[in-house]
């Protein structure tokens, strides 16, 4: 089996080095080739795998969807980011040597892969589009230094309140499979999965295999019920407003915007977004859990 393993070795957590990584995978039985997601990566993911295995955050995992030749190859996840959504939605949870040992009993499951048009060109997602505060507070964030690893999370949540309590409605009129909505939303999201950001499960219906996407949209009035949701997100829904649909369009003017973990300033003049899915989804393996996979 042709294995690549693509290591992030600045991801968020502490975990094993590019070496030992290698050497558990070779104890596994596998016989990877290493490549760092720091280097050229790009070229080596256009090559010809039967398995990649990422070992890296939520932003590892994308770009590594994003090169992939071919959709057809599987794709592993030992989550040592510091947000792990797409792990975290897949079931893929443990330390490494656990999941490390279960790949080769390990089921495939689909992962869907949005697909973004607008201004930036062609882009393919795995977590969200958003417009508005969350995309806003990601900017604010962007190319700064990085809080401590066991903080980020908390931090990331906190500065997601500070921008929500500052924050203004904004006029959006976004059409879902031709059904046209207008409203003043503090932010909208456009999602793949149910968790985004810094590991906020903002909707408990998305669903990352069953080619649709969650719209969600917080309203005016729901600003401080939403504040107090971010103080505990896990234990209650959140005061959004959830629609479904697999066509997405919307005209995007005043507010930031993001793909993932990319963000884009407000453009200089209104751009049209189209969202749809990818045709083509992805196969991850998931390790059964302990004891389960006899």
């Amino acid at each position: 089996m042709r294995t690549l393993l693509l290591h992030n070795p600045a991801a968020g957590a502490e975990h094993p080095s590019a070496e030992e990584l290698m050497d558990l995978l070779t104890d596994a039985g596998f016989s990877p080739k290493y490549q760092s997601s720091k280097n050229d990566y790009k070229n080596t993911l256009r090559k010809d795998w039967d398995l990649v295995i990422v070992a890296g955050g939520d932003g590892t995992v994308a770009r590594a969807a994003r090169a992939l030749r071919a959709r057809d190859t599987l794709l592993a996840i030992l989550p040592v980011g510091t947000a792990n959504n797409i792990a975290r939605t897949l079931g893929v949870s443990g330390d490494t040597k656990t999941l490390i040992s279960g790949l080769r009993r390990a089921k495939p499951r689909r992962l869907d892969i949005g697909l973004a048009r607008g201004p930036w060109g062609e882009r393919r997602f795995l977590e969200a589009v958003g417009f508005g505060t969350i995309a806003k507070a990601m900017a604010h964030s962007d190319g700064g230094p990085k809080p401590p690893v066991e903080l980020r999370i908390h931090w990331g949540r906190e500065d997601l309140q500070q921008f929500l309590e500052e924050a203004t409605a904004e006029l959006f009129e976004i059409t879902i499979d031709r059904e046209v909505f207008t409203g003043e939303f503090l932010l909208l999201e456009i999602l793949n999965l149910g968790r985004t950001g810094p590991a906020l499960p903002i909707s408990s219906t998305a669903a990352h295999d069953d080619g649709h996407f969650d719209i969600v949209f917080l309203f005016k009035k729901d600003k401080a019920p939403m504040l107090s949701w971010l103080e505990n997100p896990e234990g209650e829904p959140p005061p959004v407003t959830v629609r479904r649909g697999r066509d997405i369009r919307l005209n995007w003017e005043h507010s930031h915007a993001r793909i993932d973990d990319r963000v884009y300033h407000p453009p200089e003049s209104a751009s049209q977004v189209e969202i749809t899915l990818d045709e083509c989804g992805l196969r991850v393996l998931v390790p059964l859990p302990v004891g389960l996979g006899g």
